[in-house]
């Protein structure tokens, strides 16, 4: 790629806490549009108009229509080009799961809102990230924010944490499938980051060691989106042509490769590697 070429990159959830945090660390880089979605206006355009070459589109990641066209609306901007995208809108429930009612009503529903935000707006970002960078001249890459919650559960918010086990499965599967296509499909899930998704006063009752700081995250997501050999607190090593489908941990000041589970016998290894060759579909 030329050095005087601008590349364009969309983030989901840009306005505040990672993916402001993300957007901040591409614009120092220079040499980047930025496009940020997000559902708050107001918010949303103070953001962008705080950052070099960055666009603010008010758009719900669960709702395809407005979602579709603010990625059309940031590819034809950039030239008919998109290099990065950034699935990562997300919210939490803040309802307590220990909660019982005593009455013979049917009880409120479960708050879907968090699985259509967290995993139906993230699939949603990557059809429609796919659709475009398939469309660009040097395809590009996804990368999903997922969390410590898609590994190990969070036992206070089990619809938060069934939504981001979704995220990590949904990466997992489509990666194999876009890395033909020349896109690269990762997932960054980390530990706790002081945001806005919870309240100040419910942070301040963890233990201060327990945070990740933005900017291990921040950094840890431009390294997945740069597509650059990677090592992580271990010792691990993922090669560039590794990285893909690949799900890291960012948790207090490390990061790590946290793999897939080992399959439980030869059977299921062979059922479940043959979907990587043979589709329903093909009878």
């Amino acid at each position: 790629m030329a050095n005087d070429t601008v590349k364009v990159a969309v983030i989901t959830g840009g306005s505040r806490g990672i993916g402001l945090t993300v957007a901040k660390t591409l614009a120092a880089r220079g040499g980047w549009q930025i496009h940020l979605i997000d559902i708050k206006e107001d918010v949303g355009t103070q953001a962008a108009s705080s950052l070099p070459n960055t666009t603010f589109h008010k758009a719900n990641v669960v709702n395809y229509e407005e979602l579709g066209a603010a990625f059309k609306s940031a590819f034809t901007a950039g030239g008919n080009r998109l290099d990065f995208v950034f699935a990562n809108a997300g919210t939490i429930e803040m309802t307590d799961p220990r909660a019982k009612s005593d009455s013979i009503d049917v009880p409120p529903p479960p708050d879907f809102r968090v699985l259509d935000v967290n995993l139906g707006g993230c699939v949603n970002t990557v059809h429609l990230g796919r659709h475009y960078l398939n469309l660009s001249p040097e395809k590009g890459s996804i990368v999903m924010t997922s969390s410590v919650a898609g590994f190990w559960p969070a036992y206070w918010a089990p619809l938060y944490t069934a939504s981001k086990f979704g995220v990590i499965g949904l990466m997992r599967s489509v990666a194999w499938n876009y890395k033909f296509e020349g896109i690269r499909v990762n997932s960054l899930s980390p530990g706790a980051v002081r945001t806005s998704i919870i309240s100040k006063e419910a942070w301040d009752c963890m233990p201060e060691d327990v945070f990740t700081p933005i900017e291990l995250i921040a950094e840890t997501v431009l390294k997945l989106a740069d597509g650059q050999e990677f090592v992580d607190a271990k010792g691990v090593r993922v090669s560039s042509e590794e990285l893909y489908g690949q799900s890291l941990v960012a948790n207090g000041k490390n990061v790590y490769v946290q793999g897939e589970p080992e399959y439980c016998d030869e059977i299921l290894a062979r059922t479940i590697e043959g979907t990587k060759h043979q589709t329903v579909f093909e009878g």
